[in-house]
């Protein structure tokens, strides 16, 4: 049983209108979304830089300001030197296992705390050129590094990210748990609430 050539031929008119009747309305919707994420992006992007605006060096270091300190400038420092340490002997040894994207983190995050720590002021006297507080800010950003290392060097798959991670989430321990305020000059001093 054969069709009406002319009624087949309005069908398929038919369906064709209603597709792209459809996909108009699909894509009239889809711009609207897009404006209305655009818009809502650039009003979060505004509220952020605004806040950045009131970042300075002491800002992570009072963000714990109510946890328990326990590690004074000084042990700080030595702890800086392990994490030093730490993290070049893991490059040497990543290096000699032929893993070198591994290797190359573990070297950015092992100069990174030794450069830092050797122009940090652990005792308040102004004679080197980085506070205490802003090393803690630093000890921020080196945490994020050593967390994101693993992912910039593409092995975060393979068991050598662990060692990466392990020490992130120790710094902030770490961060959270020092008296930064015991290595600032006493006019710079977070007073306590």
């Amino acid at each position: 049983m054969a069709g009406d050539p002319n009624q087949l031929k309005k069908q398929t008119e038919n369906i064709s209108n209603k597709v792209t009747d459809y996909a108009g309305q699909t894509a009239n919707q889809a711009a609207i979304k897009v404006s209305e994420i655009t818009d809502s992006a650039q009003s979060s992007a505004k509220q952020i830089q605004a806040q950045m605006r009131n970042l300075d060096e002491t800002t992570i270091p009072d963000a714990f300001h109510r946890v328990p300190k326990y590690i004074s400038p000084r042990v700080h420092s030595w702890l800086d030197f392990a994490v030093s340490t730490y993290f070049l002997g893991l490059g040497v040894w990543f290096a000699m296992s032929g893993r070198g994207r591994a290797a190359t983190a573990a070297f950015i995050n092992g100069g990174m705390v030794a450069g830092v720590s050797l122009l940090t002021d652990y005792d308040g006297d102004g004679r080197k050129p980085i506070s205490f507080k802003m090393h803690g800010t630093l000890d921020a950003v080196q945490a994020a590094t050593a967390a994101l290392g693993p992912v910039f060097h593409g092995f975060a798959d393979e068991p050598e990210a662990k060692y990466f991670w392990g020490q992130a989430t120790n710094e902030v321990g770490l961060i959270a748990t020092t008296d930064w305020d015991a290595g600032m000059p006493e006019s710079q001093r977070l007073n306590a609430a």
